[in-house]
């Protein structure tokens, strides 16, 4: 059934860009709870060449999409590692005239797509948020302000493309949300790893499949945090983590996620038990 109508704006994510001798790769994705409204322009203009009493030459050109992202509150952690908000000791957050605002990937997906689709933004530069507010009215009645911000989208800083989209149980779309989706990107899988007894001298390995035979691990988190490569082990892409770091951790289920130079993230269940 095809589309008729798009609604209910959800699952918003920034991964920031981070550029080196012309290289750009995309950090881990982020959520940003409370999405409202999304609204994108074509920018771009025609180019006409007339010449022997006709148009000899016409093009189009994209220079991406001017627009604006509204939000129930925007976070201060996305003011403070996008915006360049900084905290200080006493936990206000501060901001400073000179700050550099970081360009960023969006990612979002609509409620009320029936295929479902998940899009991405390669390259988007934030605004400083508008700030509203109003009184409340002698009625007694509240009425809920959003927080918007404009933005521009342009072309990627490598590759040029501006932006794309994945359709549910196409490749990469389970995994959408996990790392930027890039074109002609590999496939990254892996099957939770066996349970871990702290009574045993087992390490852990994570076993992965990767459709490239070039890729290789980039970090490794537990539980949201990184583990240092000292309690690792790499083979490939598959990968190891010493028994000695996993006896420290509690019991319980706890989350491996690992990141990778190509593809997506991968992200599995360990269960330790006594």
């Amino acid at each position: 059934m095809p589309n008729k109508v798009k609604y209910g704006l959800k699952n918003v994510y920034y991964a920031i860009i981070t550029e080196s001798n012309g290289v750009v790769s995309y950090g881990t994705p982020v959520a940003i709870p409370g999405a409202v409204n999304l609204m994108l322009s074509p920018v771009g203009e025609k180019v006409l060449f007339p010449a022997d009493d006709q148009v000899y030459f016409e093009e189009n050109i994209n220079n991406g999409y001017d627009g604006s992202l509204e939000f129930a509150l925007i976070p201060d952690s996305f003011r403070i590692n996008v915006l360049g908000d900084t905290e200080d000791v006493n936990g206000a957050i501060i901001e400073n005239a000179n700050a550099a605002v970081k360009k960023f990937a969006a990612m979002f997906e609509f409620d009320g797509d029936v295929k479902k689709t998940r899009h991405v933004l390669y390259n988007v530069l934030p605004t400083r948020p508008k700030v509203e507010g109003t009184t409340k009215p002698s009625t007694n009645t509240k009425e809920p302000k959003t927080e918007s911000m404009d933005i521009s989208v342009r072309p990627a800083l490598d590759t040029s493309d501006v932006k794309a989209k994945v359709l549910q149980g196409e490749t990469g779309y389970d995994t959408f949300f996990s790392a930027v989706y890039l074109k002609d990107a590999p496939t990254n899988t892996a099957d939770d790893p066996a349970d871990f007894s702290k009574a045993g001298s087992d390490d852990v390995t994570v076993d992965v499949t990767s459709t490239s035979g070039s890729n290789t691990v980039k970090s490794v988190y537990m539980d949201g945090l990184p583990v240092g490569f000292a309690h690792l082990s790499i083979t490939g892409v598959d990968v190891t983590l010493a028994n000695a770091y996993i006896d420290t951790l509690e019991n319980g289920d706890h989350t491996i996620l690992i990141e990778f130079t190509q593809g997506n993230a991968v992200s599995v269940t360990l269960t330790v038990g006594a």
